[in-house]
């Protein structure tokens, strides 16, 4: 597989995974905007679909979650309200599952409470925000320490490499017993500082 192919989708999917968060939080502060305009409930959720652009993708219509695009999935809600379920209690995408999963949860606690949903909505979107601020901002912190981290891990390679170009005889690792020994201590030590780095990395990650 080529590397660089390899990169491009990842940094590819990184931003579409960012454009569909964002959506989804536009699409939040839209419905709490029409609900504090009076908007009912049960005509909420065709109109807020319509204010996003909808995808080439044709999801049957007993389907519960097209996860194509956020004008399906909300478009969709409207059949939900006539069979008298629970909003996006079903969708899994586009976009962040446990986003979706915390609108359906803060819909039902809303209809359950009484509480004002478009305020709910509202407080919403700014901790789903927030929450994307904070991940950026580990993202940033964690940069650093890992071009550090993944500059370490060659170093032996490099002093392999140089040690070679001064004269020592590689060969001589592999020809007696004792090269390979430090060679295998020195592959496994190499290992585990790899995998506790990551592990480090990972948990500073964590929100």
């Amino acid at each position: 597989m080529n590397p660089f192919r390899a990169i491009l989708r990842l940094i590819t999917a990184k931003r579409r995974a960012a454009q569909h968060h964002a959506e989804f939080i536009r699409m939040i502060r839209q419905a709490a905007a029409l609900l504090s305009a009076g908007r009912a409930l049960s005509q909420l959720w065709p109109e807020v679909a319509q204010a996003h652009q909808p995808c080439s993708w044709k999801p049957a219509p007993e389907d519960p979650d097209p996860g194509c695009c956020i004008h399906h999935v909300v478009n969709r809600q409207h059949a939900v309200s006539l069979l008298n379920q629970p909003y996006f209690a079903q969708v899994t995408g586009p976009g962040q599952t446990n986003a979706w999963q915390q609108l359906a949860a803060t819909l039902t606690l809303a209809q359950h409470t009484g509480m004002s949903l478009s305020q709910v909505l509202y407080r919403l979107a700014d901790a789903l925000e927030a929450g994307e601020d904070a991940q950026q901002a580990r993202e940033a912190a964690s940069a650093g320490p890992k071009s550090t981290a993944n500059l370490l891990a060659w170093l032996p390679v490099a002093g392999l490499g140089l040690a070679h170009m001064l004269g020592a005889s590689i060969g001589q690792l592999l020809t007696s017993g004792t090269g390979w020994i430090l060679l295998i201590s020195g592959a496994a030590l190499a290992a585990v500082g790899r995998i506790w780095t990551r592990r480090m990395m990972k948990t500073a990650e964590e929100p």
